[in-house]
Protein backbone atom coordinates (compact mmCIF):
# COMPACT_ATOMS: atom_id res chain seq x y z
CA UNK A 1 0.00 0.00 0.00
CA UNK A 2 0.67 3.55 -1.00
CA UNK A 3 2.24 5.74 1.99
CA UNK A 4 -0.01 7.99 3.00
CA UNK A 5 2.11 10.83 4.55
CA UNK A 6 4.60 12.83 2.86
CA UNK A 7 8.14 11.74 3.22
CA UNK A 8 10.65 14.37 4.15
CA UNK A 9 13.19 13.22 2.36
CA UNK A 10 11.69 14.98 -0.37
CA UNK A 11 11.30 18.13 1.88
CA UNK A 12 12.50 20.50 -0.92
CA UNK A 13 9.40 19.30 -3.44
CA UNK A 14 7.48 21.80 -0.77
CA UNK A 15 9.38 25.04 -1.59
CA UNK A 16 9.00 24.74 -5.46
CA UNK A 17 7.37 28.09 -6.37
CA UNK A 18 5.77 26.11 -8.50
CA UNK A 19 3.24 25.33 -5.79
CA UNK A 20 1.26 28.49 -5.88
CA UNK A 21 0.40 28.51 -9.85
CA UNK A 22 -2.02 25.86 -8.55
CA UNK A 23 -2.77 26.95 -5.64
CA UNK A 24 -2.49 31.32 -5.15
CA UNK A 25 -2.46 32.18 -1.61
CA UNK A 26 -4.67 35.12 -2.55
CA UNK A 27 -7.23 32.96 -3.16
CA UNK A 28 -7.41 31.51 -0.23
CA UNK A 29 -7.15 34.67 1.41
CA UNK A 30 -10.14 36.16 -1.01
CA UNK A 31 -12.37 32.92 -0.29
CA UNK A 32 -11.56 32.89 3.60
CA UNK A 33 -12.56 36.75 4.08
CA UNK A 34 -10.14 37.11 7.58
CA UNK A 35 -9.55 40.44 8.54
CA UNK A 36 -6.91 41.04 11.35
CA UNK A 37 -5.89 37.51 12.69
CA UNK A 38 -4.60 37.68 15.17
CA UNK A 39 -3.49 34.19 15.67
CA UNK A 40 -3.17 31.89 12.32
CA UNK A 41 -2.18 28.25 12.31
CA UNK A 42 -0.96 26.02 9.62
CA UNK A 43 -1.52 22.32 10.39
CA UNK A 44 0.77 20.01 8.56
CA UNK A 45 3.05 23.19 7.80
CA UNK A 46 5.68 20.83 6.26
CA UNK A 47 8.56 23.28 5.78
CA UNK A 48 6.42 26.19 6.11
CA UNK A 49 6.51 27.34 2.58
CA UNK A 50 2.47 28.74 3.32
CA UNK A 51 3.31 29.74 6.52
CA UNK A 52 5.80 32.01 5.17
CA UNK A 53 3.18 34.01 2.40
CA UNK A 54 0.62 34.37 5.13
CA UNK A 55 3.27 35.74 7.75
CA UNK A 56 3.92 38.07 5.45
CA UNK A 57 0.28 39.23 4.34
CA UNK A 58 -0.30 39.20 7.97
CA UNK A 59 2.31 40.84 9.29
CA UNK A 60 1.05 41.75 12.82
CA UNK A 61 -0.19 37.44 13.52
CA UNK A 62 1.46 35.20 14.96
CA UNK A 63 1.40 31.83 12.84
CA UNK A 64 1.84 28.24 14.06
CA UNK A 65 3.57 26.10 11.94
CA UNK A 66 2.52 23.07 13.53
CA UNK A 67 3.85 19.68 11.97
CA UNK A 68 4.42 16.02 13.56
CA UNK A 69 7.43 15.42 11.29
CA UNK A 70 11.08 16.08 13.85
CA UNK A 71 12.65 16.99 10.67
CA UNK A 72 10.43 19.18 9.24
CA UNK A 73 9.71 21.18 12.69
CA UNK A 74 14.09 20.97 12.60
CA UNK A 75 13.89 22.56 9.37
CA UNK A 76 11.81 25.51 10.21
CA UNK A 77 13.57 26.23 12.89
CA UNK A 78 17.01 26.67 11.13
CA UNK A 79 15.28 28.02 7.95
CA UNK A 80 12.14 30.63 8.79
CA UNK A 81 13.46 31.70 12.35
CA UNK A 82 15.70 33.84 10.99
CA UNK A 83 13.62 35.58 8.93
CA UNK A 84 10.15 35.35 9.89
CA UNK A 85 9.84 36.51 13.85
CA UNK A 86 6.02 35.95 13.43
CA UNK A 87 6.28 32.36 12.67
CA UNK A 88 6.28 29.55 15.64
CA UNK A 89 7.23 26.06 14.58
CA UNK A 90 5.29 23.75 16.56
CA UNK A 91 5.60 19.95 17.18
CA UNK A 92 2.58 18.09 17.05
CA UNK A 93 0.96 14.75 17.59
CA UNK A 94 -1.98 13.03 14.94
CA UNK A 95 -4.81 14.94 15.93
CA UNK A 96 -3.56 16.86 18.63
CA UNK A 97 -2.00 20.21 18.78
CA UNK A 98 -0.62 21.45 22.21
CA UNK A 99 -2.13 24.85 22.30
CA UNK A 100 -4.99 26.28 24.13
CA UNK A 101 -8.76 26.06 23.65
CA UNK A 102 -10.61 28.94 21.58
CA UNK A 103 -7.02 30.17 20.30
CA UNK A 104 -6.91 31.10 16.48
CA UNK A 105 -8.91 33.20 14.44
CA UNK A 106 -7.68 31.33 10.92
CA UNK A 107 -6.55 27.72 10.83
CA UNK A 108 -5.81 26.21 7.65
CA UNK A 109 -4.11 22.97 6.22
CA UNK A 110 -3.36 22.22 2.89
CA UNK A 111 -2.97 18.62 0.89
CA UNK A 112 -3.18 17.53 4.69
CA UNK A 113 -6.72 16.05 4.85
CA UNK A 114 -5.65 12.64 3.16
CA UNK A 115 -2.91 12.24 5.08
CA UNK A 116 -4.76 12.03 8.19
CA UNK A 117 -5.11 8.90 10.35
CA UNK A 118 -8.17 9.52 11.99
CA UNK A 119 -9.78 12.94 9.92
CA UNK A 120 -12.94 13.47 12.56
CA UNK A 121 -10.69 13.64 15.54
CA UNK A 122 -8.10 16.27 13.45
CA UNK A 123 -11.26 18.53 12.45
CA UNK A 124 -12.57 17.80 16.33
CA UNK A 125 -8.93 19.49 17.24
CA UNK A 126 -9.34 22.21 14.91
CA UNK A 127 -12.84 23.24 16.22
CA UNK A 128 -11.34 23.26 19.61
CA UNK A 129 -8.62 25.35 18.66
CA UNK A 130 -10.26 28.33 16.85
CA UNK A 131 -12.17 30.99 18.80
CA UNK A 132 -15.79 31.25 18.07
CA UNK A 133 -16.23 32.70 14.78
CA UNK A 134 -13.07 31.63 13.81
CA UNK A 135 -12.62 30.21 10.17
CA UNK A 136 -10.89 26.73 8.56
CA UNK A 137 -9.73 26.70 4.97
CA UNK A 138 -8.94 22.86 3.87
CA UNK A 139 -7.63 22.53 0.70
CA UNK A 140 -6.59 18.90 -0.73
CA UNK A 141 -6.29 16.96 -4.24
CA UNK A 142 -9.61 16.72 -6.06
CA UNK A 143 -10.75 12.84 -6.26
CA UNK A 144 -9.85 12.73 -9.86
CA UNK A 145 -6.62 11.86 -11.58
CA UNK A 146 -3.31 14.11 -11.93
CA UNK A 147 0.04 13.91 -12.99
CA UNK A 148 0.85 14.38 -8.99
CA UNK A 149 -0.37 14.28 -5.83
CA UNK A 150 -1.40 10.72 -4.27
CA UNK A 151 -3.46 8.07 -5.21
CA UNK A 152 -7.29 8.68 -5.95
CA UNK A 153 -7.67 5.60 -3.32
CA UNK A 154 -6.10 8.03 -0.61
CA UNK A 155 -7.55 11.40 -1.85
CA UNK A 156 -11.39 13.01 -0.17
CA UNK A 157 -14.23 14.16 -2.49
CA UNK A 158 -14.91 17.51 -1.35
CA UNK A 159 -18.78 16.78 0.39
CA UNK A 160 -17.58 13.94 2.53
CA UNK A 161 -14.86 16.82 4.02
CA UNK A 162 -17.75 19.25 4.24
CA UNK A 163 -20.00 16.37 5.92
CA UNK A 164 -16.73 15.64 8.48
CA UNK A 165 -16.75 19.84 9.21
CA UNK A 166 -20.39 19.66 10.05
CA UNK A 167 -20.37 16.44 12.57
CA UNK A 168 -17.27 18.30 14.00
CA UNK A 169 -19.16 21.68 14.84
CA UNK A 170 -18.70 23.86 11.91
CA UNK A 171 -21.35 25.82 9.68
CA UNK A 172 -21.35 28.43 6.78
CA UNK A 173 -19.43 26.07 4.96
CA UNK A 174 -18.41 26.60 1.32
CA UNK A 175 -16.62 24.40 -1.21
CA UNK A 176 -14.88 25.77 -4.08
CA UNK A 177 -13.55 23.75 -7.13
CA UNK A 178 -12.25 26.28 -9.84
CA UNK A 179 -8.28 25.56 -8.63
CA UNK A 180 -7.00 22.77 -11.17
CA UNK A 181 -5.69 20.23 -8.86
CA UNK A 182 -7.02 21.07 -5.62
CA UNK A 183 -10.55 21.87 -4.10
CA UNK A 184 -10.75 24.60 -1.22
CA UNK A 185 -13.20 24.58 1.62
CA UNK A 186 -13.87 27.52 3.79
CA UNK A 187 -15.95 26.53 7.14
CA UNK A 188 -16.77 29.40 10.38
CA UNK A 189 -16.80 27.37 14.06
Amino acid sequence: MEEKRFNPKHLDKLNNPKRLISLPIEFIVEKAAIENPKVIIDLGAGTGFFSTHFAEIYKQSKVYACDISDTMVDWMKENLLPKYDNIIPLKMEDSCVHLNNDFADFLFMINLHHELDSPQKTLNECCRLLKSNGKIAISDWKKEKTEQGPSIELRYDAKEVKEQLIVAGFNKISIYTELLTNFLIIAEK
